[in-house]
């Protein structure tokens, strides 16, 4: 397991998390890459891959697992990567696709793993794409961005459903891991959201003083929801009662910037809140808390951590070896598939039972005699002896339409009419099937004599020609080089034409 750390120098850090963490304890580097050609805007990872987005217009793909850069995404968009999101889906342990938002408002569609094909260019908001959050099911995603919109999109048709206008600009956005409800965070409040029906609001918390910087995630409950702040404070707080949000724990001074992120480690192994916590924050520090204390009313206590002397953007944790887990309709869905399994396996094992204590020897000779098998034998030869016959059956027809042609005539070609033949060359290159589709207009370019003995005597410009039937010169005369053209429309077929 390791923190992957995004910095806005373009390096991108990783550090591992010992299942064993110490107090006071560092943490050990294991990578690091120089990702971008300048700071590196978002950082997620899931399954073996880890992905981030820059301000030079790339997504960067690395194998976490083998510790390999695979290479580079060129974005869709105009502009920087500002956020992205890797979506596994329920019970998988890799990721299938990648969504990745651009400074110019679209949200781009790939295809995890392999070639990473670009699948859709979705496109609605007009600014810069702050934050997407994907359901779990894969079925629809939010964004929020720039110009104060929530937009939810449906993922199954690749185009936005609603809008929604917001009062302040749009920060963060998580969806919980059953997908029943989802958190927008702006500078001074924390709403909560019912995802089904008509979105109603679950708990809301206001900040007027102090601005909210960013949320945490991989969280094992929707309604408990970790928050950090712009003076480096932390917070827990818990919707699971209803009636709003109550807050759980606070930590004042956890670090001494803003946070910038905020992931659990571990499982909480069945309880609402995480057993240990990773906050980073702009000063360059990464900390661990150990937060199994809160389920008694406790407080947060500091672990290890590191100073990484960069200006961090972003982080999120790398397990490979971690499956997404499976939502609670799927999970039923897939028991009851496998008891009718079972049971349709119990069935054919007593059906067969019944046979062989009927017929009273074992299931091999209950196929029927010896004379039984000798004629499907014969049956068998007979099948395959008829692909045979058919084939020497159509050669000989084949050979019979041969000597036929070669004793008829051979018949001289027709020509063509003049008028189609006038018509492909004044249309090349269109197909006999598509001339529907090209304007029959045809241009005749005539030249007006000029009378014996005069000079530019018709006043047409440059050298005493005129352009008839109007144009750039005018109409009914003046014009550019003294050339006459006259545009009339052609007969369509069956109206008189050819």
């Amino acid at each position: 397991m390791q923190l992957v750390v995004a910095t806005y120098e373009r390096f991108l850090l990783g550090y591992d998390v010992p299942a064993d963490l110490e107090a006071g304890a560092p943490l050990p580097r294991a990578f690091t890459h120089a990702s971008h050609q300048g700071p590196v805007r978002a950082v997620d990872a899931a399954g073996p891959f880890v992905v981030t987005g820059g301000s030079d217009d790339q997504l960067h793909i690395y194998d976490a697992k083998r510790g390999r850069d695979l290479g580079f995404l060129m974005n869709p968009g105009e502009g920087a990567v500002p956020c992205l999101q890797l979506y596994t889906p329920p019970g998988a342990a890799a990721p299938s696709h990648l969504f990745s938002g651009s400074a110019d408002g679209g949200i781009a569609v790939w295809r995890a793993g392999g070639e990473w094909e670009h699948l859709k260019l979705m496109k609605g908001h007009r600014g810069a794409v702050n934050a997407l959050a994907l359901h779990p099911s894969g079925r629809l995603a939010l964004s929020v961005a720039h110009d104060r919109q929530l937009r939810m999109w449906d993922l199954l048709r690749g185009r936005c459903t609603y809008t929604a206008g917001l009062d302040a600009e749009g920060l963060d956005l998580r969806f919980g891991p059953s997908g029943g409800c989802y958190a927008l965070l702006t500078h001074h409040t924390l709403t909560l959201h019912a995802a089904a029906g008509d979105g109603g609001l679950l708990a809301r918390v206001d900040s007027p003083e102090v601005k909210f910087t960013a949320i945490g995630r991989g969280m094992r409950d929707d309604r408990v929801l970790l928050v950090g702040q712009e003076d480096g404070g932390l917070a827990v707080w818990d919707a699971r009662a209803g009636g709003g949000a109550a807050l759980a724990a606070r930590v004042d001074k956890a670090h001494g910037a803003r946070i910038r992120a905020i992931v659990a480690l571990t499982p909480d192994e069945g309880e609402a809140l995480p057993n240990q916590i990773a906050t980073a924050s702009s000063d360059g520090a990464v900390r661990i808390w150990d937060c199994r204390a809160l389920a008694s009313g406790g407080a947060c206590r500091r672990l290890g951590g590191v100073e990484t002397r960069a200006r961090i953007t972003g982080m999120a944790l790398s397990a490979p070896g971690r499956r997404q887990p499976a939502l609670a309709g799927e999970a039923a869905a897939g028991e009851a598939r496998a008891e009718g399994g079972k049971r349709a396996k119990q069935r054919k094992a007593a059906g067969g039972g019944g046979a062989e204590k009927e017929e009273g020897r074992p299931e091999r000779a209950a196929d029927g005699s010896g004379g039984q098998r000798r004629e499907r034998a014969a049956q068998q030869q007979q099948a395959q002896k008829k692909p045979q016959q058919r084939q020497q059956q159509h050669e000989e027809e084949k050979e019979e339409e041969g000597e036929r042609q070669q004793a008829k005539p051979t018949p001289k070609p027709k020509p063509k009419p003049k008028a189609q033949k006038k018509q492909q060359q004044q249309r090349p290159g269109v197909a006999a099937g598509d001339e529907a589709l090209v304007p029959r207009v045809t241009t005749i370019i005539r030249k007006k004599r000029r009378k014996a003995g005069s000079d530019d005597e018709d006043g047409g410009g440059f050298g005493g020609e005129e352009f008839a039937g109007g144009g750039l010169g005018g109409s009914g005369g003046g014009g550019f080089g003294g050339v006459r053209v006259a545009n009339k429309k052609a007969a369509r077929r069956g109206r008189g034409g050819r």
